[in-house]
């Protein structure tokens, strides 16, 4: 157990020092972290751990985003209209679905990260090909679509920036470091709402194992904080946006691979 435990506060560390600059919570990894190296069943215990998480890293990296005035906060406050909504919604669609939720956890992982690859890589090739890319504010499709984002919150157990960064970007037309601290803005206000959320609907007994695990959890979001905090730092040094969004793309790739082999294994 004291293995698995450094193993998982190194690679809590290590994620949010790397997806901080990204706009991502980091849920995307820390799910299958706790799963697949602490052996935790993915249920509302483990969604309400990644989604504590992915808090933190929006807040570590989201308030050094916006000392940069890199937030676009009339656009942020617009797709709140969407995000909470759908975040509680998506408490509701775990709640429903019951002892068939891991099985859809997996399948709706896969096509959700897939699509964002997709829809992201071919976004980046048409922009390489055109030096200028005129695009309107399309509100309704950025309300639209950070609404699906705060459903995926809460149903993935992830702060959705893998959502809220395109969003931002293609239909707010906002510059890719704006996307990402509008990104992490809208996850600091969305996370805690879902957290509250799946916490009334916890039975006593997965009460009782967070209880438990109270020190484990207080040192895991210290040595979030401080990865993401940092991470957020350094990767203003030396990340220009198309170095961010490789990673970004990259980042999520790796994930896709691991929950296709998992579903398929």
């Amino acid at each position: 157990m004291l293995i698995e435990y450094i193993l998982i506060v190194i690679g809590v560390l290590a994620i949010g020092f790397l997806i901080a600059p990204l706009g991502l919570g980091g849920g995307i990894l820390y799910v299958p972290l706790f799963h697949y190296v602490g052996g935790w069943e993915i249920d509302q215990r483990l969604i309400i751990v990644s989604l504590l998480l992915s808090a933190i890293t929006s807040y570590g990296s989201g308030i050094e985003h916006r000392k940069k005035s890199y937030v676009d906060d009339e656009l942020t406050g617009i797709a709140l209209w969407g995000a909470i909504p759908g975040a509680l919604l998506g408490v509701f669609f775990v709640m429903i679905t019951g002892n068939q939720f891991k099985s859809i956890f997996k399948i709706l992982s896969i096509v959700v990260v897939g699509f964002v690859i997709f829809k992201m890589t071919n976004r980046m090739i048409k922009e390489q090909s055109n030096s200028i890319v005129e695009r309107d504010v399309q509100l309704g499709k950025m309300t639209s679509l950070t609404g699906f984002g705060g459903f995926l919150s809460s149903v993935m157990a992830i702060g959705a920036g893998m959502i809220y960064v395109p969003a931002m970007k293609f239909f707010g037309n906002l510059e890719t470091r704006k996307s990402i601290g509008s990104s992490l803005n809208i996850m600091m206000i969305v996370v805690p709402f879902a957290i509250v959320a799946h916490f009334m609907l916890l039975n006593n007994y997965q009460i009782s194992q967070l209880k438990d695990e109270i020190l484990f959890l207080a040192i895991l979001v210290v040595a979030n904080f401080v990865g993401s905090k940092t991470g957020a730092i350094l990767g203003f040094k030396f990340f220009d946006e198309k170095i961010l969004i490789k990673v970004f793309i990259g980042v999520l790739s790796l994930t896709w691979i691991n929950y296709l082999i998992d579903l398929i294994m």
